[in-house]
Parts: C-alpha cells; structure tokens; sequence
C-alpha cells in the first residue's frame, strides 16, 4: 500500500497538469482528463497503427484500451457523440444515431503483473450488438465514472464512422503550382468521384478535411470543390493544397530495460519506475536529408521478451534533451502518438540556461516511440516542425482525406469517403 501510494503522489506532482490537453481550435479534442489515465489507444481491432476508422454497417470494431495507475478497480462507462464535420456536438438525438442502448460498460479490466508501477489495464471492444452508430459521420468516444448519478468524464476520444460512397483520387505532385516552395512543401492533387444519388448541387454539400501523419494541428479543413463536372469534383485550387514536407520523426527503443537501445543512454531502475534518459537531440535544419522506414510519428506499445505487453508492460519516465538556442518568443513541444498529437504542459520543453537545451519528461510505456520537435508561437495554433527538423519535399508522409456530404434531412454531415494515401 505504501508504495502505492509514494507512486501515486510521485506520478500526481509531475503530471497534475496532463488533463489540461486541448486541440487547438476545435471542439471536442481528444483529452484526458484525470492524471492516473496513461497509454490511451484507440484503433481499429487488429490494427494498431491505423486511425480509429470503421465502415457504417460492418462487423468491424474498434479498440479501446488504457491503463489506470489507481489501483483500485472503478466501474467505467461508455457512450458516443455524434459531431459535426467540424467537431461540434451534431443537433441530433442520441436515438437518431445509437441503435441499442445509449450506453455502455467496460468490464474487461486486468492487473498489472510482475512490474514496478501498479496499474489496472483496461480494454474496450465496440461497437457491439447493444450498442453501435446507426449513421455515418464524427463521433466522440466519452468514458465516464457515475459518481451519484453525476457524470465525471475521465477521457474522451475522436473516431470516424464512413459510409464508402465516394471515390478519391489522390496523389502527391511530383511539381508543385508554387516552384519557390519546390523541394519542401507536399502539394496534395485530388479529385473524387460521387454518386448520382449525392450529385444534387453537389458544390454546396461536399467538403473534405486532410490530415498529415494523425495531426490536428496542421490539418485542413472545410476544403470545397472549386469546380465539378459530374460524377466528378476537381479541388484546384491556385497555389494548390499544400502542407511542409518536414522530415522524418526521431525515434527511441524502450522495448526493454535491459540494455541501451538505439537512441537511449541511460537506463536507471527506481523503487517504482524506470528512469530513462535518451540521448541528447540536435537540430537537423541544415543537415542532409535522410530517409529510413518509419511509423509516421506513430506508437507501438511492446516488450522485446514474450511477457505481455498489456499487463507485463512497465513504465519509465523519459528524459528529453534538446541542444538548440533558446527560441525567445515560442514554445517547443514533443509531439507524435506518444502526446496524443496535442501542444499542452505535459510536453511542453523547458529551458535550461546553464546547460543551455531544452528537457522534457514523458512517463511512458514499454515500446516503440517516434516524435518530433515541435515550435508552437503566440496566436498561432498549427506546431512548426520545419525549424528543427528541416523541410523536405522527399519525406514520406501519411495524408488521409475526408469527405463530407451534408445531409438535409435528418440534418447532419456524412462521412461519404475516406481515403489514406502515402507521398511517396
């Protein structure tokens, strides 16, 4: 119990402000929000690496799964919100969009076994025969404890729900419209192909959203056709769409504490966790582009032995070092899967001036992480990478497209198509 309770106060102190996550801009983020909630992962079943993406009217389910470093079980509730393309709570009724029951629990929980930091696994298959969407479109996954019939949520995530009724035809272009950008940016060529059936002033009812590698904070949205010529749409836009190219995301083994893996110094065993300290960062502006296989600043939870990584898996807190001058006007974040793709204070970089770098803290699974740095100025929600990881044009990137179709009636935006295409 003592222990419990020296790790509790220990993990509280360094991480009292991790439920103060946003995404910058929109509604509805992705956000956790009690400090004890670490490891959330939401994917499709037997994909962990893909976007919480399922077809309207399948056998396919989604993944939901945490660990809670209470150790006292707690009886956690689920249900989800139907949003707008924009990611506003939609104007429809729970009933016009869940068929079943409104909502649900999740029973299949696991102690930790065998590791310094106790903590409870949860996990979450849905949707399920009681309870499952009835439309496409956003949603919101809510969990919940009901303190005396009050709600108390404790994380929420994003998903989508597609009814494949489109076709997207996207590519990279190997020639940008603006040739002073050539070599760095991505401009992303499109075209879709529709329906007869959702054809009708189709200018007016299709939108699309594209996101690089899983990121909010550079992602654009409410992108309209510029001309159509039925069943197609043309999206030609005069300087194009376009995002940095960057570069590809560092990375760090910690599938086991047994030895230095690539990219980390130094591993200490504490009474109740690891202490990991990676090694120390530098920019990569002005250095040579170099390309090697990656997950896209993805996440990979995983231990080298055969224990299991669920309940097996113990965690460490990571030591970041970034050897840059001081930015006197932005902030530096971490910023891949392993921040959940947000700009908050729980990885926020602080500047030391005696050894003159940047240092952050992570408490973190055993597994596979890759990240970027990340410069975030006053006023400006979109992270700028290219500062200290450089902009490359032959950085292979994951965009994925969204298309909307709004509907009249019921009123809400259709998720029509959903398409994922790789720069290179």
């Amino acid at each position: 119990m003592l222990k419990n309770l020296i790790l509790f106060f220990t993990i509280l102190l360094i991480f009292t402000n991790q439920a103060s996550a946003t995404t910058l801009g929109q509604e509805n983020p992705d956000s956790t929000y009690d400090p004890n909630i670490v490891t959330v992962l939401l994917y499709p079943a037997g994909y962990p690496l893909n976007e919480p993406v399922i077809n309207l009217n399948s056998n396919q389910q989604l993944q939901l799964s945490f660990d809670d470093l209470n150790s006292q079980y707690s009886d956690y509730h689920y249900t989800i919100i139907h949003c707008t393309s924009d990611w506003k709570t939609s104007q429809l009724s729970p009933m016009d969009y869940i068929s079943g029951y409104l909502e649900g629990n999740i029973s299949q929980y696991q102690f930790s076994f065998n590791t310094l930091t106790p903590y409870i696994h949860y996990n979450l298959l849905f949707p399920t025969e009681e309870m499952k969407p009835k439309i496409s479109g956003n949603y919101l996954l809510e969990v919940y404890l009901n303190n005396g019939g009050e709600k108390q949520i404790i994380l929420t995530r994003r998903f989508f729900v597609v009814e494949q009724s489109v076709t997207v035809n996207a590519k990279v272009s190997l020639q940008p419209i603006d040739l002073q950008s050539s070599g760095k940016i991505q401009q992303i060529d499109l075209n879709c192909q529709v329906p007869a059936s959702l054809s009708d002033e189709a200018q007016q009812h299709y939108k699309i959203d594209i996101r690089q590698n899983q990121r909010w904070d550079n992602a654009k949205f409410n992108i309209h056709p510029t001309s159509l010529a039925l069943p197609q749409l043309n999206f030609d836009y005069p300087n194009g769409i376009v995002f940095n190219g960057g570069n590809a995301p560092r990375f760090f083994d910690m599938k086991s504490y047994d030895y230095l893996a690539q990219n980390i110094a130094k591993i200490i065993r504490k009474e109740n966790y690891y202490l990991v300290t990676l090694h120390t960062d530098y920019s990569r502006a002005d250095k040579p582009f170099e390309t090697y296989t990656n997950l896209h600043g993805n996440e990979m939870i995983t231990t080298e032995s055969d224990r299991n990584p669920s309940t097996e898996g113990d965690y460490a807190l990571v030591n970041f070092r970034l050897k840059v001058p001081e930015f006197k006007n932005a902030k530096v974040y971490i910023l891949g899967a392993l921040t959940g793709w947000q700009f908050n204070s729980q990885n926020l970089m602080k500047y030391n001036p005696s050894s003159q770098e940047y240092e952050g803290q992570l408490l973190l699974k055993q597994g596979y992480y890759e990240y970027w740095y990340a410069i975030v100025t006053p006023g400006n929600p979109e992270g700028n990478v290219t500062t200290i990881e450089g902009n490359h044009w032959d950085t292979d990137n994951a965009y994925t497209i969204y298309v909307y179709y709004h509907n009249y009636t019921p009123e809400y935006d259709r998720l029509v198509g959903v398409q994922t295409i790789m720069s290179h």
